[in-house]
């Protein structure tokens, strides 16, 4: 088998989707973890496209995507939806779609992952994004999908394909190593994933520290979900009243922002990558009556007291001019000075 370079040594990148083992390139596919995931066939053989999925392992959600996309005719009826949906919510598709991209804040020389590619229209628009030098590796848990993908990409000529990297797999397994990318997008599918807080959870791993993962699918907003409005938007499509999945975010989501877009119709979260989480300092003492600190008033707690004897504590503490706190800790460890403990 033949390849054009660049996408030839773009296939090194990936690994085992189930224990991030590296594989190795062969004429029929990837090999590794005791199996092979071949590449699709009836496609231009320079540039190959590897199958990471396991059918046997998809669940309701997962089958119901592949009911929906993965069909003779399915990019045609995609496109169809796609376009009453812009003319119905009366938004210029390029300008949305570039917009979302922006979102990203990658510039020239970028990696950026996009799953669930659907036709390829935000892989067109993530290409202009990362310039000549970047590359964007897109993945579609349809086959069918991906091959649209692909006759966008030969469609739009010049390096498009070069520069892009396709893969079939499961958003909830992703096949690449820990902090491949300078970001990671989604826009449209993910309320149909078998495990979204897996997903979402992925493609954190595969994110750079302080980099940005973008995603959204259609929800309408919830102020809207009761008015005529909304009941009309959901009776159109019930993926409509999906709610916006924030709470499933990692603890390594940090400036998150949940917004609404297309009519107040599709949600949009947004968060940085940092493994540690959001910061605090948990030791900074509290000035007032109860005294302590975020540490000490959450690993410091002891067995509850009778209201009575609160009132007193109170009343003491405040008549000595200390605060609870300190009170309480001076009065224990008196209490253990006069009665040591036998070793």
């Amino acid at each position: 088998m033949s390849h054009d370079v660049d996408a030839y040594a773009a296939l090194q990148n990936y690994v085992s989707p189930y224990d991030h083992s590296s594989l190795v390139i062969q004429a029929e596919g990837l090999a590794g973890a005791g199996r092979i995931h071949q590449f699709l066939s009836g496609l231009d053989s320079d540039v190959p496209i590897p199958d990471f999925r396991d059918a046997g392992t998809l669940e309701e959600g997962g089958q119901t995507s592949l009911a929906m996309y993965d069909f003779e005719g399915a990019r045609q009826v995609y496109r169809n939806f796609l376009s009453w949906m812009f003319r119905t919510f009366r938004v210029d598709e390029t300008e949305f779609r570039n917009d979302l991209i922006r979102r990203l804040r990658v510039s020239d020389g970028a990696h950026v992952l996009i799953t669930g590619c659907g036709n390829g229209d935000d892989v067109l628009a993530a290409l202009d994004a990362v310039g000549p030098t970047g590359r964007v590796y897109a993945s579609d848990l349809a086959p069918e999908m991906v091959v649209a993908t692909h006759a966008a990409l030969a469609e739009k000529g010049g390096d498009a394909l070069a520069r892009t990297s396709l893969s079939v797999c499961n958003a909830g397994s992703l096949p690449f190593e820990n902090d491949f990318f300078d970001a990671a997008f989604h826009f449209g599918g993910i309320n149909l994933f078998d495990d979204i807080k897996g997903a979402i959870h992925e493609m954190t791993r595969v994110t750079k520290e302080g980099r940005r993962v973008v995603f959204g699918d259609e929800g309408v907003a919830p102020w809207l979900a009761n008015t005529e409005y909304g009941r009309m938007v959901i009776a159109n499509n019930y993926l409509w009243a999906h709610h916006a999945p924030i709470d499933l975010l990692p603890h390594a989501a940090v400036d998150p922002s949940l917004s609404w877009v297309l009519g107040n119709c599709f949600y949009l979260i947004d968060f940085e990558k940092c493994s540690s989480g959001p910061v605090i300092d948990p030791d900074v003492p509290h000035v007032g009556r109860r005294g302590g600190t975020m540490r000490s008033r959450y690993y410091g707690q002891l067995e509850g007291v009778s209201p009575e004897l609160k009132e007193v504590v109170l009343k003491v503490a405040a008549e000595q001019k200390t605060s609870v706190a300190e009170w309480l800790e001076r009065a224990i460890r008196e209490s253990i000075d006069r009665n040591p403990r036998k070793v």
